[in-house]
């Protein structure tokens, strides 16, 4: 399939076009030919999106019942309809779970796109958080965080995702579970660095947080960020533990509230984990495509012949008037 903008391509192959042109010089006339085709050069319109997320703690694919069964944790998932999940406590290859790549497992079963990010070498294997999304990923990033003290390394998963007409950054954390807040709130101090070079995309970030919302974790995050469920969710959305539950530590963030609308959030039923999931659907805009190698390499020929224009008039008037006086 052609891929140039179709003005170019009128540009170069209209008969009409280049007899309109005859009379014009050279330099101009390409210059006249790239403006044309930078019209095609223009990003798209990007329309808002209804887009369905999901945070689920696995718990390594182990129910209530003791038992590990992905199919199970894969029917949650599917269920939900979800556009992008991020999942933690999740094993690769480790001897408790018999060697399963479960985030390769969980996106054959759930028919994604899968991301795994390692934070911790685990009993042969790795362990970590991941990510499932319906639409492609195209890049990602997986960030262990600094430390104030010896534990459990933790970590940050950022997952570019192309949803058509554009593109949103989803990313996933699991914090630290200890009752001292101390290592969350350090983790916490180094959110902004990790998201800074995203700017410009709008942000998804889901995650086991290991704090209630009366937190003083809940309270900073608020202030760069906006918590879903206390926007559209029904009822305390309390997700932990899942046989009853009596916390809510489980939460879906967005960048902001003037771009992203939610429209409602639920924490479905299941034994199929030690935690509840949490669901969402929102709507925003995504971020537009940015210009391909192609489109940039033709706006830098048409800058360069434009910056060309003044010393072209100028041999031109030269020129003319050398003409003109041998003809006087």
């Amino acid at each position: 399939m052609d891929k140039r903008p179709r003005n170019a391509a009128t540009a170069a192959h209209s008969p009409r076009l280049a007899k309109r042109l005859g009379g014009v010089p050279l330099g101009l006339s390409l210059v006249l030919i790239g403006l044309l085709a930078l019209t095609g050069c223009k990003p798209p319109k990007v329309s808002p999106i209804i887009f369905r997320v999901m945070t689920y703690n696995i718990h390594h694919g182990e129910g209530l019942d003791g038992k590990v069964d992905l199919e199970r944790i894969a029917k949650v998932i599917t269920d939900a309809n979800a556009d992008a999940v991020a999942l933690q406590e999740v094993d690769k290859n480790t001897e408790r779970t018999g060697g399963i790549d479960m985030a390769a497992d969980l996106a054959k079963r759930t028919n994604m796109h899968v991301a795994f990010g390692a934070n911790l070498d685990f009993q042969g294997g790795k362990y970590g958080t991941a990510i499932l999304s319906k639409h492609p990923i195209d890049s990602v990033e997986n960030h262990v965080l600094k430390q104030a003290r010896d534990g459990e390394p933790r970590g940050v998963l950022q997952a570019v995702l192309d949803v058509g007409q554009g593109r949103v950054l989803f990313a996933g954390t699991h914090l630290d579970h200890t009752k001292d807040q101390a290592e969350r709130l350090f983790s916490q101090t180094q959110f902004d660095e990790l998201f800074a070079k995203f700017e410009g995309l709008p942000i998804i970030f889901c995650g086991d947080f290991n704090d209630t919302p009366d937190s003083e974790l809940h309270k900073r995050m608020s202030k760069k960020w906006t918590d879903s469920w206390s926007l559209v969710g029904q009822g305390p959305g309390l997700t932990m533990t899942s046989a009853q539950p009596t916390r809510r530590i489980d939460y879906i963030w967005v960048s902001d509230k003037k771009n992203f609308k939610l429209r409602w959030a639920r924490v479905p039923r299941t034994d199929a984990s030690d935690h509840l999931p949490v669901v969402a659907e929102m709507e925003f805009k995504p971020a537009a495509h940015p210009m391909d190698d192609a489109q940039l390499a033709l706006i830098i020929i048409v800058m360069t012949l434009l910056s060309a224009i003044p010393i072209g008039l100028g041999a031109t008037i030269f020129i003319s008037s050398r003409r003109s006086k041998t003809q006087a």
